[in-house]
């Protein structure tokens, strides 16, 4: 498969951001959409303008990057939406062509979950279930494109002896884990911090309410081993907001909020450890995260979070 290369922004000496907004349909889960539809075609489970549908639940991104991918080969896509997600999101997957289901169930209190179940066992063989969260294509489009493309924009920075650290949370931990993966068979030293939201505790399994979208999402993340983190960053709703205000501010592209948290958290290993050569990701952009904010009475400007929240 061909690439789509995204850059990497020097922020300062030591640390980069890796921007992957400027994949198609603007974030990092096209590469994994991608690797998915692309596979499932090649093992006969989908076929080009066939009858068979895409079904998935997702909060947004996955389902613009599964929309997009599989309409180049005529297949359509359902999706489930929680309630809870960016509407600018939801309406964008319909203008890629993607169907949402679900709604009637959504407000009865059913979970995408169970809802993709129910479809799943109510229209046998009318559906390919792509299943981000178990598929292992999604940890292969990291580990085979995105890793392999960070090793190359920052092998010149990495002299013999000289750490290289990965800053970044984790949903379903496939991105984190693929470019972990290449960076170790890469480099000689690196070390893995894993970004989580201040009300989560991965280790121990408490997941609680936050605004990171895309992070801890209540389950651990299949894609995530505990043993290849080396230490682990604790983030508040107040600074993974900061940590948006900081990139727009410093570079001009104002982040999600999960990608917010991976900044602050980088920022501040950048300026404690500054032999060490620090990355980071930024997953998407930010706008649609405000919208859902403003549709919900909050101020434009997040600030009223504390660390409480």
């Amino acid at each position: 498969m061909a690439f789509f290369k995204t850059p990497m922004i020097r922020i300062s000496n030591n640390l980069f951001v890796k921007l992957q907004h400027y994949n198609p349909t603007g974030s990092h889960k096209y590469r994994a959409a991608k690797y998915i539809v692309n596979k499932a075609i090649s093992d006969g489970h989908l076929k080009p303008h066939g009858e068979t549908r895409i079904i998935e639940k997702s909060g947004g991104n996955f389902g613009l990057g599964l929309a997009f991918e599989a309409a180049k080969q005529g297949i359509q896509v359902d999706l489930v939406i929680g309630l809870a997600f960016s509407p600018l999101k939801r309406s964008l997957c319909e203008q890629f062509g993607a169907r949402l289901v679900g709604l009637d169930l959504l407000k009865n209190g059913l979970q995408p979950k169970d809802i993709i179940f129910t479809m799943l066992r109510e229209n046998p063989g009318k559906y390919f279930f792509s299943d981000q969260f178990n598929n292992p294509e999604n940890l292969a489009a990291h580990y085979e494109e995105t890793g392999v493309e960070v090793v190359e924009q920052i092998r010149d920075e990495i002299l013999p002896g000289k750490a290289v650290a990965l800053v970044k949370g984790a949903g379903t931990g496939a991105s984190l884990t693929g470019i972990a993966r290449k960076l170790r068979e890469s480099f000689e030293k690196v070390d893995v911090f894993l970004v989580h939201p201040s009300t989560c505790d991965v280790k121990n399994g408490k997941f609680s309410a936050h605004i990171m979208e895309g992070t801890m999402v209540g389950v651990h993340p299949p894609f995530l081993n505990l043993d290849m983190v080396d230490d682990f960053v604790s983030i508040t709703n107040a600074q993974a907001v900061e940590g948006q205000k900081m990139l727009a501010r410093q570079i001009g592209i104002f982040p999600g909020v999960s990608s917010g948290a991976n900044f602050y958290a980088a920022s501040m290993l950048s300026q404690k450890f500054e032999q060490t050569i620090f990355i980071t990701i930024s997953y998407d952009l930010g706008e649609g995260y405000l919208l859902k904010q403003i549709l919900r009475g909050d101020p434009l400007i997040l600030s009223k979070y504390t660390d409480s929240e």
